[in-house]
């Protein structure tokens, strides 16, 4: 069986290897001329396409940058806001420091990057550079571009120039950039991207394969802004004739001889990318091809066979261990050890194999405890149920005791009135889900009976959508908080308090958000507590916090958030994040 799976996979090896040498060398000692160009063609085309990729790869890097800057909201608002700002605030100025910090170190990690603009319409004539910070244009070397950019009158748009320019006054000789023009909707807001043409040029000269080989790039307006060679070959009007040339690879003659032309055109960027090869290094003699070809079918061979013999090998080892693993997965079985690194496809494959099933006993695991958690949790809400008719029966009676003593309702009854209510919302089925308007309602009899209590001290506040109101939750999620608020908030504070519990909607999750402006707490204890809450200790002078923590956390898993925040003074605000429910939970 082994040697059968050698014999295949030397087959399956060497026969693609030797088909294309074997075509190639026989081919070569008879091709003419057209044969041989038409094969430099296609390996100028296919360089082209590198050369294309690689200049694309380039710019689709800057792309990251549009979006960083321009497709958010929040950085573009502030760097229109500092830009347009007659002064400079704390925050403005905080603001451009840090986002001059990230053009800096975006533009200074790209080696191809000479500077970066952004201009947004300002009386001011400011505009941010990558160099030189917050500027305006009469202070600043280089204001070429924004002639350019205001001549400009139609819609958003993208295109390139190559410029030269001076850094400093006592320079004789400018330097050439190119520069990527963004205009921006709405108009008079530009992003500018300044290239060093001499590391793309490199890169072009790096890749040819022709003893004089020109390689050039046309930009959307058939003007040259890359070349691996700064002497003049074309007048504009071979230039402009080599553009509009219907065909990829022609000939062309120019006054350094005949040359071959082979051209690829981009259709994201509208650049055209041009080749050149003097005839003179088209056609040399194949005299030795065919030598050279049984030279390297007798080494292909030979390679191939130890190659194929090593892989082979190889891979029918990592075949049996996988053999061997699948063998091994039930849990009676001792699971070997995964690969210290990987290697190839079957290491991989062998590690994430083990991977899984490690994971897979871990969640197992899990789902266990968890699922005797809930059972306890169960049980001990079952037996919180024992005596509530007992204390519903009292309470209906001191309630009637209560309107017999004054013969009418009164704040008393009222507040056993508001009690029952509270009890019976709490005790029947505890585990079961009610929608955010009966959650609400109960909250209501909750701060009914406090307000009772503490004559009017505080007021609460209600902001929701009518839709969230259909909505499921767990039951005494608000309550908790509310009493929260009250006795570590607002019972201290002298004067009227205020509690406001807010409800909103963020695509599929559901914030509530209860703010007091109570005493609020001071750091050292806010982080005590936030310590406690996430080590599930349960020995903590903020009960209903822990508890409606612990709840949440058996119900959502991870897919929840829970903030505290307060300030000592001022008050403190509980945001809780959750997954809507659209369909009742029993």
């Amino acid at each position: 069986m082994r040697e059968k799976y050698f014999i295949k996979q030397l087959a399956t090896f060497l026969i693609p290897l030797l088909i294309p040498i074997i075509i190639l060398g026989s081919l070569s000692t008879i091709t003419t001329q057209h044969d041989i160009k038409a094969d430099i063609n296609q390996n100028s085309s296919f360089l082209l396409l590198q050369s294309q990729t690689q200049l694309e790869m380039i710019l689709n890097e800057l792309d990251t940058l549009y979006l960083a800057l321009y497709d958010n909201a929040d950085i573009f608002n502030e760097l229109s806001i500092i830009l347009k700002s007659p002064y400079y605030t704390y925050e403005s100025s905080t603001s451009n420091r840090i986002i001059s910090s990230f053009l800096n170190a975006f533009t200074s990690s790209k080696p191809y990057i000479q500077s970066f603009y952004l201009y947004v319409d300002n009386p001011h004539n400011r505009f941010l550079s990558s160099v030189d910070g917050l500027v305006t244009l009469d202070h600043f070397y280089d204001t070429a571009w924004y002639d350019q950019f205001m001549n400009y009158t139609d819609s958003a748009k993208k295109w390139t120039s190559r410029r030269d320019i001076r850094f400093y006054e006592f320079e004789t000789t400018p330097t050439p950039i190119v520069t990527f023009y963004n205009v921006l909707v709405p108009q008079k807001t530009a992003i500018i991207l300044n290239i060093r043409p001499k590391y793309i040029e490199n890169i072009l000269d790096d890749i040819t394969t022709y003893q004089g080989q020109h390689l050039f790039v046309l930009d959307e307006e058939d003007n040259i802004i890359f070349s691996n060679q700064h002497k003049e070959l074309f007048e504009d009007k071979d230039i402009q004739w080599i553009a509009d040339h219907p065909s990829g690879s022609f000939d062309m003659t120019t006054s350094q001889g005949k040359v071959n032309i082979t051209k690829v055109e981009s259709e994201r960027y509208k650049w055209k990318y041009v080749s050149v090869i003097p005839h003179s290094e088209l056609y040399k003699t194949p005299s030795r091809i065919l030598y050279l070809t049984l030279v390297f079918v007798g080494i292909s061979v030979v390679c191939g066979f130890f190659l194929t013999y090593y892989l082979v090998r190889r891979n029918y080892k990592q075949l049996k261990m996988i053999r061997t693993l699948i063998k091994s997965a039930d849990d009676t079985h001792v699971l070997p050890k995964p690969p210290v690194k990987v290697r190839d496809e079957y290491t991989y494959i062998i590690q994430n194999m083990i991977t899984h099933f490690i994971e897979h006993r871990y969640i197992r695991t899990q789902l266990l405890e968890k699922k005797y958690r809930l059972q306890v949790m169960e049980l001990l809400a079952l037996q919180s149920q024992i005596n509530p008719h007992f204390l519903y029966n009292t309470l209906h009676s001191v309630y009637w005791e209560s309107v017999a003593l004054t013969g009418k309702p009164n704040k008393v009854s009222e507040m056993i009135e508001n009690l029952s209510d509270l009890l019976s919302y709490s005790f029947s089925n505890p585990t079961k889900t009610v929608t955010w308007s009966e959650e609400i309602a109960n909250s209501i009899s909750y701060i009914n009976i406090q307000k009772k209590r503490y004559k009017d001290k505080f007021d609460v506040i209600f902001e929701y959508e009518e839709e969230i109101t259909k909505l499921y939750t767990m039951k005494l999620l608000l309550q908790p908080l509310l009493e929260n608020s009250l006795y570590h908030g607002i019972k201290e504070k002298e004067g009227l308090g205020l509690i406001k519990v807010k409800l909103t909607l963020k695509e599929e999750q559901l914030s509530i958000v209860v703010i007091d402006n109570g005493i609020g707490i001071d750091p050292l204890r806010l982080s005590q507590i936030q310590q406690r809450l996430e080590s599930d200790e349960e020995r903590t002078k903020h009960v209903g916090l822990f508890n409606t923590n612990k709840r949440l956390k058996l119900t959502y898993n991870n897919k929840y958030n829970f903030r505290i925040r307060s300030k000592l003074g001022l008050g403190t605000m509980v945001e809780i994040v959750i997954p809507i429910r659209q369909e009742r939970y029993e």
